[in-house]
């Protein structure tokens, strides 16, 4: 058919509607200051007699309106979807035209995104002239109106008697509306005290205005970078551009400390952030190739953040900079720019594996003979570590030397007397083709409920006394446990580490064998999975195992033990404080309120909250030492005064810190010389009293007398 039968008298039409509304548009914008009785017969010449009579009647009670009160209070409305949208739509209508009405939609879509607005930052009326415009630098018609904009600013601020001036001085923006006199008393001083322009080189001198800016736009992430296109730097920076800098996360950052290191707090990381992808955008774009220090920078922020994600809960908008890190990580690794990292690649080797004889052979090398180096260390160079910890280094320009490295590594001893062996070695389930089954036969049978425990890594390969105190408190309580067949690991270390495929993998590969567990156990009904590690809680919470049993739960052993009403009465000697972890494994209670309806009946009080991270968190105190100094800065203070406080009546009994997670045992136990404490998982000194001193001996012992069913998988 040809064009002018398909349009028809359309355009002309569409033409009048854009006419129309220009018109009134216009009309708007030149009579604002003018009085509404002198404006009414041009309101309704514009085809608006309803809004001219409506105002005609407030005239009565407001004598002094103008057209402008009109447009501010609504009355008139300037609309694109009402005036001009609706008209398109109907003169428009039908099925060829979707195409073209698409494309009207994404004008006024750019139109939108190339409006400039002039951002006032509480000065109107004291004197200071901001001109704060955001722009898109890939925009050339936003940037020159944006310039227009300042012009017209600078004329109306000299116009009404002002002064182009400012708290922050005179910037680049506003240097080419000074004139010569009002610079040159500067520009004399400046040559006096700076010959050699070595202060803030090129002030308010000439060639130091726009000409010379470069101002990078975000929107070139996806378009002309080739770095953007290659990782997910654009979706970093899209994580963070909303954050208001209102620095609401600080009181709650683990490496925010002000007694050690005050530049680290996730408010400051996504500015530093921001200025790096700026800086790699640069480099990109002019084809210089991007610094190795600026990666290296980079890496330097990921590794400033313990991923406790408590950033996200004061945060306005929602940023939680604990994903911004692990993405930052997984960037570097992916494109080959991480340091190497010796401990740390040991210690995810250790995570990754599920070879009994590896797993074996790797915590002789690293926990018997390397916690046992490392507490030799600490007793030979004590002094140069207690040095550290008295008053940690602020960092100041990325990673310390090794030898630094090494001090802050031997700066707090390692705990010492864990068990020979793991778990599962103890038990001799190691074999992966059989999912093992531990009952009390005396107490259970085979329709008596079943769980399934997930251990994870902290609690069966490295203490593994947690693992095995929670199986012992389950086979308590009466239940049958069920264990995943083999060693495993929920996949929360490896994305913590940036290692995002390694961690999916394992996901899926886990997800494939539970499914496999359950349909071999269907029989069993399970509908508790219960784990005693917070970030195998955290992690398991995607695994959807509602799915894989049917009705089932995600619960901490502690709070199960809550709900079965097993809890310490009679333990005396020893006074409690608790330590929660980043990565609170208790979700369906207030975790106090548990620890305490758990022990405090058995203790003199109620137990308190030690606040502060420990500063282990997983791989963190192995992979950053020097950074896990400064957050125990501030940890040691808290455990000192808590234990003070416990002992404030004189008492002169044991201090114990309790906590609920692995890798914080650890992290707590490196304090006990300093507060006069000693460490311990919750749920492993209720085995001790309630089961008695040699809970660990007896219950495998009876567990290996005929408590443990294998079933092949």
């Amino acid at each position: 058919m040809p064009r002018e039968e398909v349009l028809g008298t359309r355009l002309g039409q569409a033409r009048d509607a854009i006419a129309q509304v220009r018109a009134r548009w216009s009309w708007y914008a030149k009579n604002m200051d003018r009085p509404l009785p002198d404006a009414l017969a041009d309101l309704r010449r514009l085809g608006l007699d309803e809004i001219a009579d409506a105002s005609g009647r407030r005239l009565g009670g407001e004598p002094d309106l103008k057209v402008f009160d009109l447009l501010q209070d609504r009355t008139i409305r300037v609309s694109w979807k009402q005036e001009l949208r609706s008209q398109f739509t109907r003169i428009f209508a039908g099925g060829p035209f979707v195409p073209l009405l698409a494309e009207l939609e994404a004008i006024h879509q750019r139109v939108l995104h190339g409006r400039v607005f002039v951002a006032l930052h509480m000065h109107a009326g004291d004197g200071n002239v901001h001109t704060n415009i955001p722009v898109n630098s890939d925009d050339y018609e936003m940037l020159q109106a944006a310039n227009r904009a300042v012009g017209r600013i600078m004329r109306v601020a000299r116009e009404l008697g002002g002064v182009i001036s400012g708290e922050h001085g005179i910037g680049i923006t506003k240097l080419e509306y000074l004139t010569a006199d009002e610079m040159r008393g500067f520009q004399e001083y400046k040559r006096r005290v700076d010959p050699a322009g070595r202060f803030n080189a090129g002030k308010l001198l000439p060639g130091a205005d726009l000409r010379n800016a470069y101002t990078p736009s975000f929107n070139l992430l996806g378009h002309e970078s080739l770095i953007m296109q290659q990782s997910d730097i654009a979706g970093i920076s899209d994580a963070i551009k909303d954050c208001l800098r209102c620095g609401k996360c600080k009181p709650v950052c683990s490496t925010h400390v002000p007694g050690a290191n005050l530049l680290y707090s996730p408010r400051n990381k996504i500015l530093a952030t921001s200025m790096l992808i700026e800086a790699f955008l640069y480099e990109e774009q002019t084809r210089r190739g991007i610094s190795i220090q600026h990666w290296d920078a980079f890496g330097d922020v990921a590794e400033h953040c313990t991923v406790c994600h408590k950033c996200e809960t004061p945060c306005p908008v929602d940023i939680d900079f604990g994903d911004v890190s692990m993405a930052m990580r997984d960037v570097l690794r992916r494109l080959g720019n991480q340091s190497p990292n010796p401990a740390k690649s040991a210690a995810m080797f250790f995570l990754n594996t599920n070879d009994p004889g590896t797993i074996k052979l790797t915590r002789k090398l690293m926990i018997d003979w390397g916690y046992k180096a490392q507490r030799l260390g600490h007793r030979t160079l004590g002094k140069l570590g207690s040095a550290q910890t008295r008053r940690p280094p602020a960092t100041t320009g990325g990673r310390p030397p090794v030898r630094e490295q090494v001090i802050h590594f031997i700066n707090k001893k390692m705990p010492g007397g864990l068990p020979k062996q793991t778990a599962r070695a103890l038990l001799d389930v190691e074999d992966r083709n059989y999912v093992p089954i531990i009952r009390d036969p005396a107490g259970t049978t085979s329709d008596s409920e079943a769980v399934f425990y997930f251990p994870g890594c902290g609690s069966e390969r490295l203490f593994s006394q947690v693992g095995l105190a929670t199986q012992a408190m389950l086979w308590h309580a009466g239940v049958q446990t069920v264990l995943p067949p083999g060693y495993l690991c929920c996949g929360y270390p490896q994305r913590g580490a940036g290692q995002f495929d390694q961690a999916e993998k394992i996901i899926t590969d886990n997800r494939v064998l539970f499914h496999r567990v359950a349909n071999t156990l269907n029989y069993l009904d399970i509908k508790t999975v219960v784990v005693s590690c917070g970030t195998c809680h955290d992690q398991l919470q995607g695994y959807e195992f509602d799915q894989i049993f049917p009705g089932s739960r995600i619960l901490d052993i502690h709070e199960f033990l809550l709900e079965k009403g097993i809890r310490l009465e009679h333990a005396t000697g020893a006074r409690y404080m608790y330590h929660e972890p980043c990565h609170s494994p208790m979700k369906t209670h207030d975790s106090l309120t548990v620890v305490n309806a758990l022990l405090a009946a058995g203790t003199n009080g109620r137990i308190e909250k030690n606040d502060r991270c420990c500063g282990e968190s997983g791989t963190f105190a192995v992979a950053r030492p020097d950074i896990a100094t400064q957050v125990r800065f501030r940890k040691q203070r808290e455990m000192e005064l808590g234990a003070a406080k416990l002992r404030g009546d004189g008492f002169r009994g044991e201090v114990k810190v309790l906590t609920s997670c692995p890798s914080c045992l650890q992290g707590l136990s490196r304090y006990d010389d300093d507060a006069g404490t000693g460490a311990d998982y919750i749920v492993v000194e209720m085995a001790r009293h309630l089961l008695g001193p040699a809970w660990l001996e007896t219950y495998v012992q009876r567990a290996n007398a005929g408590g443990i069913e294998r079933v092949l998988v």
